[in-house]
């Protein structure tokens, strides 16, 4: 593979050959620039009524292109099945440890909550 200096389109910066270049995928998708109040759960945000709405590239959970998550499709349906179970054979409740608000542990390496997320799961009869 040849490697070339590359000019970004519009500026007079250069990155030269094999420069790392990482994208801030987690400030793309908290910024309200790209979403409409980021901070709120708002699982209709992907609905295909409104996914004209999100610009690509500013939602990238696993990459694009040639080089995205081969796991992708694998973690999508692994989630949806265990989601699944869940809903299926338990009633999903607040317990004592459950925040009220959402404050992301920034000494996580992956999207987290801090302190963690704490339901009680009863078991349907």
């Amino acid at each position: 593979m040849k490697y070339l200096d590359m000019v970004i389109k519009g500026t007079d910066i250069t990155l030269p050959k094999k420069t790392k270049v990482f994208f801030p995928i987690h400030s793309f998708q908290r910024d309200p620039e790209y979403f409409r109040n980021p901070d709120v759960f708002d699982p209709l945000r992907f609905s295909e009524e409104r996914k004209s709405e999100i610009i690509p590239g500013t939602y990238s959970p696993f990459g694009h292109g040639p080089k995205n998550c081969i796991g992708e499709r694998f973690a999508n349906y692994q989630t949806k099945i265990g989601l699944i179970s869940i809903v299926k054979n338990f009633i999903i409740e607040p317990s004592e440890f459950t925040k009220k608000t959402y404050v992301i542990d920034k000494a996580s390496l992956v999207l987290a909550m801090k302190g963690g997320v704490h339901l009680k799961l009863v078991p349907c009869n």
